[in-house]
């Protein structure tokens, strides 16, 4: 056997064997984390995702002991999953007190690194709390606007983590890139 075909040999050995990885059951925080690192996902990107979360998760707690109302809504669904903001969005007629307007991902044309319509989802519910932190001046500042981002990035990472073996580093990467952008532009948007 000349060397291509051992190459190709090897290669297709290669490729089984990522193909016959075990399904992806667990999604949480820590199985992403370990996830990420085991890909060699850039270390910027885990300990970015990894802050976002305990940022999150302060917020959260932080939601426990508002009493009912609209800042505590528009919490719950700024800050929420990509399932959560859908449930609510289908029941938008209940909540016209909240801008329900979404562009999507509105990256400039060619940065979208193809990832626009697979982080939709996500884009949607950072709009909508771009779009309805400023009626609150609670979190009409720059640490309400650095929640909306790092939920921005835990609900991409959700997004990445059920994809492939051979394409959920190239989307973690991906969604950290989107994080970025958004954590260094979103300002004119935000405060716009």
């Amino acid at each position: 056997m000349g060397k291509p075909m051992r190459v190709a040999v090897g290669m297709l050995v290669l490729l089984l064997a990522a193909c016959s990885q075990p399904a992806v059951e667990q999604t949480g925080p820590a199985s992403i984390i370990e996830d990420m690192r085991q890909l060699g996902v850039e270390p910027e990107a885990v300990a970015a995702y990894a802050e976002a979360l305990q940022n999150l998760e302060q917020a959260r707690l932080a939601l426990q002991s508002l009493s009912e109302g609209d800042l505590l809504l528009v919490q719950t669904i700024a800050l929420g999953s990509v399932a959560n903001y859908d449930a609510y969005y289908n029941a938008r007629a209940s909540y016209p007190q909240f801008d329900w307007s979404r562009d999507g991902c509105s990256a400039p044309e060619g940065l979208g690194l193809g990832y626009r319509e697979t982080f939709r989802p996500a884009c949607n519910v950072h709009d909508f709390g771009y779009a309805n932190f400023p009626r609150f001046p609670s979190l009409y500042n720059e640490t309400g606007r650095k929640l909306a981002d790092d939920n921005f990035l835990v609900n991409m990472n959700q997004i990445c983590r059920p994809k492939s073996f051979l394409s959920r580093a190239a989307c973690y990467s991906a969604a950290y890139t989107y994080y970025l952008a958004v954590r260094t532009a979103g300002w004119a948007y935000f405060y716009d």
